[in-house]
């Protein structure tokens, strides 16, 4: 298994999508649809990185990513988004260490290599002092 994956969207069909892509990369994904959701299941097991929807009901990704970071400064969180690339948002996310970005519409090889990259880089990153 390469990585045990939290997949954070509304929308069941890309959760689906997502599940679909993970599981034949031979990783293990975990889905919810909301941010509080998500951070009941960060809580109680651990996952090698989150893919996090920007807009969510209730509790937005935003709020998600500063949550997770009052308990794990290190987790790998891989923001989504269907709404293209908004700068202001972007700054902020990064700001509470979001490892990248990836656009729902990308293709799906895309998604995956880009999902990889910024994986990778993360998780390098939380090894060095």
């Amino acid at each position: 298994m390469l990585y045990k994956i939290l997949v954070v969207d509304d929308e069941a069909p890309v959760r689906d999508l997502f599940d679909e892509l993970f599981r034949k990369e031979d990783c293990e994904p975990v889905s919810c649809a909301t941010g509080e959701e998500a951070l009941k299941i960060l809580k109680k097991e651990p996952f090698d990185v989150v893919l996090l929807d920007i807009k969510l009901p209730g509790m937005s990704g935003l709020e998600v990513l500063k949550n997770i970071r009052e308990f794990d400064k290190n987790l790998p969180v891989v923001m989504i988004t269907g709404f293209g690339f908004d700068e202001d948002l972007i700054a902020k996310t990064k700001q509470f260490g979001c490892s990248g970005y990836i656009g729902k519409n990308m293709p799906v090889a895309q998604i995956i290599t880009t999902f990889k990259q910024f994986v990778k880089k993360a998780m390098e990153k939380s090894k060095t002092p």
